[in-house]
């Protein structure tokens, strides 16, 4: 496991690279989070003013890319959670390693459905419920990959045991 979680890591450090230096022309002064802005752009109005800054190209080569980006995460925070919960005796702790292991698919189907509506937004196939829906994916990956990470943090604290 630990051969699969490092190779996991280094994909995904490496993914999260490419897509910030691909993405780079998308951090403009309307754009500071660059497709993060499009990931939270839940109006009409916001995304066409993204779009009259960024070429449609870059984004969605952005997003293909974070589509390999996001097997790599997924695999990475699932196999890090299992790992920390095999570490541990039964109990709460164990339990939710179990839980949040689990959690990172739920984020990561999450990601993909976003996706998918940011490639149809940057068709210009969009609607108000459309970018809400991006919008609410794109809130709860977040929050379940912050939770998952805050697990595997406090876990490093609590445990300082060769985890990872």
């Amino acid at each position: 496991m630990k051969r699969k979680l490092s190779f996991a890591a280094v994909a995904s450090v490496l993914l999260f690279i490419v897509l910030r230096i691909q993405g780079s022309p998308l951090k403009t002064p309307i754009s500071k989070k660059a497709i993060v802005d499009l990931e939270f752009a839940d109006t009409i109005t916001r995304v066409q003013e993204l779009f009259a800054a960024w070429d449609l190209q870059t984004v969605k080569i952005n997003v293909w890319i974070d589509f390999l980006f996001i097997i790599a995460y997924v695999s990475f925070l699932s196999l890090a959670a299992k790992a920390t919960a095999a570490k541990l005796k039964n109990g709460f702790f164990k339990q939710s390693g179990i839980f949040f292991s689990r959690l990172a698919f739920i984020a990561g189907l999450l990601d993909v459905c976003e996706n998918i509506f940011m490639l149809q937004t940057a068709e210009g196939n969009y609607t108000p419920i459309s970018l809400t829906l991006t919008y609410y994916f794109a809130a709860f990956k977040f929050v379940f990959a912050g939770l998952i990470i805050l697990y595997l943090l406090i876990s490093l604290t609590r445990f300082n045991k060769n985890i990872i």
